[in-house]
């Protein structure tokens, strides 16, 4: 589903630059989702002068008595004797300046009075193999290819569904082998899918060119992975003092690693450590590739009309029972939009496919029963309850996974709190005391 959608929006491989007769083809850099190329290299077509002074790290763009000058990860830029602001700042990287794709017409062809064209080069990857291997733990698809290619696994313990960003030239034939009981490969114009049968599997990982797919036995829990919710472009809900989601569920994250590491001796993975922006996909594959025990996905509420809202509540991934339910996790996927791709609608049928929950919907639940008596007696805000939604985070988690909503950052009074360290170390310890209720009570039951 995400990759098909995706596929409407492939990001381009290069672009072409023309100036008067001469065209030339540069591979952009992607920073916070926008593309950038090298500046040298446009200089270079325009026929600008180009230095860069290292010591006051200005570059300089020159011709025909025009002076376009620019320091690396600033917005504001000196054009004659005037300052002008930019929507997205240039990028210094390894010895490079780098600049927006879409602001080089706009910017440098009206300052210099050069008539640029840009147009996209599109390319669909090429997947140079495909193959089956077993070993007598797992099974493994492994891939092969010049450069890498995204795929999207939909997997439950019986079947998977692959997805590749690449068309696959090769006859389309895989033999099942190891967990692996039926196997079907179709390429198609722009992706190439496998359908895979399995037997005796409870759990995937999703590696750079492989996937492997074996069954866990766990008798301790030795991973848990931290989502800060939002970050970056992304700043989630905003309270009406301007505190921004984002940065409230990363000073929790950050406090919550801490308690676990430090009284549980289990290893934490913060899906990130400041402020970047990350794909809702992406949070859960860090779980999936790592092979996480645990994921909990770190939120703070908002409710927009009516009568203020409070409290804590946790979320498992199912099918919402009621509007507010549905609303709050309309709320959170709307991140989908700096993905540019499209909602999911309340039909959660193929979420609930996606995520082999059937496996881990119950310890889902348990886990988020947990969370939440610790917020009845740790904190000091209203406990609203263990619920259920379809938050799009969640989706493919394979392992238990549940998204916790600290305090709603709408209300002016909690955002008020949600500002103060100790309300933020208050509710980490909440979650911390939440998750070690339901370890403790998993490895009984597992070691029983």
């Amino acid at each position: 589903m995400i990759l098909l959608l995706s596929l409407i929006c492939l990001v381009p491989n290069k672009y072409e630059l023309t100036y008067e007769e001469t065209s030339i083809i540069v591979e952009p850099e992607r920073f916070e989702l926008h593309d950038y190329v090298s500046l040298k290299s446009v200089a270079e077509l325009l026929g600008l002068g180009y230095v860069m002074d290292n010591t006051t790290q200005q570059l300089f763009l020159t011709a025909g008595g025009r002076r376009f000058v620019l320091i690396p990860d600033l917005r504001t830029i000196e054009y004659g004797d005037r300052y002008y602001h930019l929507p997205f700042s240039p990028v210094y990287r390894n010895g490079e300046v780098y600049f927006p794709v879409q602001l080089i017409t706009t910017t440098l062809g009206s300052a210099f009075e050069k008539l640029i064209f840009i147009k996209r080069v599109m390319e669909i990857p090429v997947i140079n193999d495909i193959s089956l291997h077993s070993r007598a733990d797992s099974t493994i698809v492994k891939f092969s290819w010049a450069r890498a290619v995204d795929f999207d696994v939909r997997f439950s313990t019986r079947q998977a569904i692959i997805e590749i960003d690449g068309i696959y030239k090769e006859r389309p034939k895989l033999r099942p082998k190891g967990a692996v009981t039926s196997a079907r490969l179709t390429p198609h114009n722009t992706y190439t899918s496998i359908e895979l049968g399995l037997d005796g599997v409870n759990s995937v990982i999703e590696r750079d060119d492989e996937i492997v797919f074996f069954n866990k036995v766990t008798t301790k829990v030795a991973l848990i992975v931290v989502d800060a919710g939002h970050g970056g472009i992304d700043p989630g809900a905003v309270g009406k003092k301007g505190l921004y989601e984002k940065d409230v569920n990363l000073a929790i994250s950050k406090v919550l690693k801490k308690f676990v590491e430090d009284s549980l001796k289990i290893r934490v993975i913060l899906s990130r450590d400041r402020d970047i922006y990350l794909s809702l996909k992406e949070r859960t594959n860090i779980a999936n590739r790592n092979a996480a025990d645990i994921f909990v996905s770190i939120h703070c509420n908002a409710h927009l009309k009516g009568v203020p809202r409070s409290g804590f509540e946790t979320y498992f991934l199912s099918d919402a029972k009621t509007s507010e339910e549905r609303a709050v996790a309309a709320l959170e996927n709307a991140s989908l939009k700096f993905d540019n791709l499209v909602m999911p609608n309340d039909d959660l049928s193929f979420i609930l496919y996606d995520l082999a929950q059937s496996a881990f919907l119950d310890e889902s639940n348990h886990l988020a029963e947990n969370i939440q008596i610790s917020a009845e007696k740790n904190l000091k805000i209203p406990s609203r309850g263990v619920k259920q939604a379809g938050f799009y985070v969640l989706n493919g988690a394979f392992m238990p996974a549940v998204l916790v909503e600290c305090a709603f950052i709408s209300n002016p009074t909690e955002e008020k709190m949600l500002r103060k360290k100790n309300f933020q170390r208050d509710l980490a310890y909440c979650v911390y005391r939440g998750i070690r209720s339901y370890i403790e009570d998993y490895e009984r039951r597992l070691n029983n």
